[in-house]
């Protein structure tokens, strides 16, 4: 799963993932210094506020998306148009950048909300939902180039909304106001040259590889763009390769795309240890070994630390020849060696 179109769909599991990289509570205090107002610490709520089960105000959440619409520069609502309040830089132009180009993606939230849904515009307009735990809030927010605008809807003693959905209950009433500004004609600007475009893998957001079934443009900060291609991640079937704990995952229905467990990287041939023989009637160029191995995309063959060159095809062969030997397959992801004997 891309972070594009994780976000856009509002996906609960990335969003745990992302949290367990960058750690719950510094999150919670960058929300904290983006201006929202919890109603009470960290340890009151721990790593579940990623998923909606802390408070927070309308306002501190439209003035959040404002931030982002400014480019990462955070600053307290204000009600009184004198009164002055601290801008605090929170993330750079070309980061908030990125996260408005997803916002503004229909396309990454179809599998999520569907080709018709409030949040799809022709224009450029950022939007995102997000329902609280128990289904007791529902939000919507999102910005054009001059306006930012947020609702919520639910019971205001907190009565959950049985089951609905911020694209239902939420969503409607937010499209409405921003189809209402849109007269004036202030979409979201493009994003800036200064972003790195390439052209990756939809299924792993590398760079595309033969076994790439369908390639999709995406944005980076400079110096963060891939620079392996997806290879290593498809079988020789072209079928796609996930770590061992997606296995219970693969043998459900949900693998509608028949990826398969990565096997363990190991050598097949030559087997670890084994002895050949040289036939002395045979010519010798007919006394070849093919070298493979579990490792999936472009892996490279050394005997004793010398290359062996692929042939056309891609297959690789070695005339035997008399002594000990190290095998050695490196590739992106495995660095594999053993030893056999050839008399």
């Amino acid at each position: 799963m891309r972070v594009r179109e994780a976000l856009a769909c509002s996906l609960n599991v990335p969003a745990v993932v992302t949290l367990s990289r960058v750690g719950a509570r510094p999150a919670f205090y960058s929300l904290q210094k983006w201006g929202f107002k919890f109603g009470g610490s960290y340890d009151d709520y721990g790593a579940g506020f990623i998923l909606g089960n802390a408070g927070i105000r309308l306002v501190d959440l439209a003035a959040a998306y404002a931030g982002l619409a400014r480019g990462g520069e955070a600053m307290p609502a204000r009600f009184i148009e004198s009164r002055l309040a601290p801008v605090t830089r929170m993330a750079s132009p070309d980061a908030t950048a990125i996260i408005t180009d997803i916002l503004c993606d229909n396309d990454a939230r179809m599998r999520a909300f569907g080709a018709g849904s409030p949040l799809a515009f022709p224009e450029r307009i950022a939007g995102k939902t997000g329902t609280s735990s128990g289904f007791r809030d529902a939000w919507t927010a999102g910005f054009d180039k001059e306006h930012t605008v947020a609702v919520w809807a639910g019971n205001f003693d907190g009565h959950p909304l049985g089951g609905l959905l911020a694209i239902k209950a939420a969503a409607p009433m937010w499209a409405a106001m921003m189809n209402l500004l849109l007269r004036t004609d202030h979409p979201v600007p493009p994003p800036p040259a200064t972003l790195v475009r390439r052209d990756v893998c939809a299924l792993t957001g590398l760079l595309p590889c033969p076994a790439s079934t369908r390639t999709i443009p995406e944005l980076f900060l400079p110096g963060t763009e891939p620079k392996e291609d997806a290879s290593s991640y498809f079988s020789a079937n072209g079928k796609l390769l996930l770590p061992p704990e997606y296995a219970a995952w693969c043998a459900t229905p949900d693998n509608t795309i028949g990826a398969q467990v990565r096997p363990e990287p190991r050598i097949l041939s030559p087997v670890a240890g084994a002895h050949y023989q040289i036939d002395s009637i045979l010519p010798r160029d007919q006394q070849m070994l093919e070298m493979t191995s579990t490792v999936p995309g472009n892996v490279r063959w050394f005997i004793n630390d010398l290359p062996v060159a692929p042939q056309a095809d891609g297959r690789t062969f070695w005339k035997l020849q008399p002594g000990e030997w190290r095998v050695r397959a490196i590739s992106p992801t495995a660095d594999l060696s053993e030893g056999i004997t050839v008399e």
